[in-house]
């Protein structure tokens, strides 16, 4: 019996997730599980763990890590995910590419390997967490504040989440340079909101963002694609998305996609929240960069 109904292909993403934040020994294990999870349903905890050379309580502890009572319960929950013909997670779905790959193959590659990241972050995301993140934003106060942190190609999803914003009348603070974000953070109250995007989970500059905004009382919002993660040690609310790692484009690539969507979901509710005013917002500033088009 499934103590927490888990299904297999949450047990899969989550395992890829939780990798990064394990040791050496239970890497292995977690990779086994997401990465060979065929083999893993024909197989007894004594034969995995003689397999991995690794000891069957250590197994039975990464079991535990995933949400199961022990091996049968993930075994069966990933052989009832296998009888069900999914394929979102399949590893012969998500090649990686080739240099004698073709303009076409890296097309549907590229699209494909979006798609799944998208199917799989829809999989795992918190319905709770995310109920949780859009009534901290939309409990901000008139004289409240909404900071966004993040760096390299977190920093761009957060100034366009900015620019959203923007339109339907909400005015957010977003800065580049770590010494202004963490200047930001130290103005920060009860009542404010700081949403932080670390793909990794491990930005030193997000982090001590985060632990200052947490000593200043502000409800701080992570979204990242590691559950794990240092940053969510201090972050009220997680976000987490999913996507493999590639050798070329890395996990960002897809997981920018998916991340993207993610905050989508947190503009789209809160130009609903607001709907008569956000049109008549988006009137006004669609209208004021008319005369700069052709």
């Amino acid at each position: 019996m499934k103590s927490n109904n888990i299904e297999g292909k949450e047990i899969i993403l989550y395992a890829r997730s939780l990798a990064p934040s394990l040791g050496k020994k239970e890497k292995l294990i977690v990779n086994f599980i997401s990465n060979q999870y065929q083999e893993l349903a024909k197989m007894t905890i004594s034969s995995l763990a003689s397999h991995l050379n690794v000891s069957e309580s250590s197994i039975t502890k990464v079991c535990k890590k995933l949400k199961c009572e022990g091996f049968y319960e993930l075994k069966h929950a990933i052989a009832d995910y296998l009888e069900n013909g999914e394929t979102a997670v399949s590893d012969e779905m998500q090649e990686d590419f080739d240099h004698e790959d073709d303009n076409e193959t890296i097309l549907e590659k590229v699209f494909f390997n979006s798609i799944v990241a998208l199917q799989d972050t829809l999989s795992v995301i918190n319905r709770q967490a995310l109920s949780k993140a859009i009534n901290a934003l939309k409990n901000i106060q008139a004289n409240g504040k909404l900071v966004l942190v993040g760096n390299g190609g977190s920093g761009v999803l957060c100034e366009d989440f900015q620019h959203k914003l923007l339109k339907i009348g909400i005015f957010t603070v977003s800065y580049r340079d770590s010494h202004m974000q963490l200047m930001g953070a130290a103005l920060v109250k009860k009542g404010d909101v700081v949403l932080g995007i670390s793909h990794s989970g491990t930005s030193k500059d997000v982090i001590d963002i985060f632990k200052l905004a947490q000593e200043k009382e502000a409800t701080t919002i992570c979204i990242t694609n590691h559950v794990k993660s240092p940053v969510t040690e201090f972050s009220d609310i997680v976000l987490h998305s999913s996507a493999r790692n590639s050798p070329i484009t890395g996990e960002n690539a897809a997981a920018r996609i998916a991340q993207l969507n993610i905050l989508d979901v947190l503009f789209t509710v809160l130009s609903l929240n607001q709907q008569n005013l956000s049109y008549e917002n988006l009137l006004k500033t669609k209208e004021s960069v008319i005369s700069h088009r052709t």
